[in-house]
């Protein structure tokens, strides 16, 4: 994919996930499980406002991903990636 239609995607699952978030939350009862436990069973509950907190982070994340400043961060960022005992550089 390009960058223009590879944005224009990411753009629509992020309005796609702030929309369907919008659509449930008027469904959704008041308490909310968030959390389940190896066996299936919620062992966390919150408050239906929390069905938000993905499509924000997601929201942040693509709006982040087009400011030119962090892309360069990013880009020419050096990385450590410790393995066991050994560092690996990376440019």
């Amino acid at each position: 994919m390009d960058g223009v239609s590879s944005r224009k995607l990411t753009w629509g699952i992020c309005i796609a996930g702030i929309t369907i978030a919008i659509i449930s939350f008027f469904f959704l009862p008041e308490i909310i499980p968030v959390h389940f436990a190896g066996n299936g069973a919620a062992d966390d509950f919150g408050n239906k406002m929390e069905i938000f907190l993905m499509p924000i982070l997601l929201l942040t994340v693509t709006i982040l991903s087009g400011i030119k400043s962090v892309k360069y961060v990013l880009m020419h960022s050096k990385t450590w990636l410790t393995v066991g005992q050994y560092q690996m550089y990376e440019y």
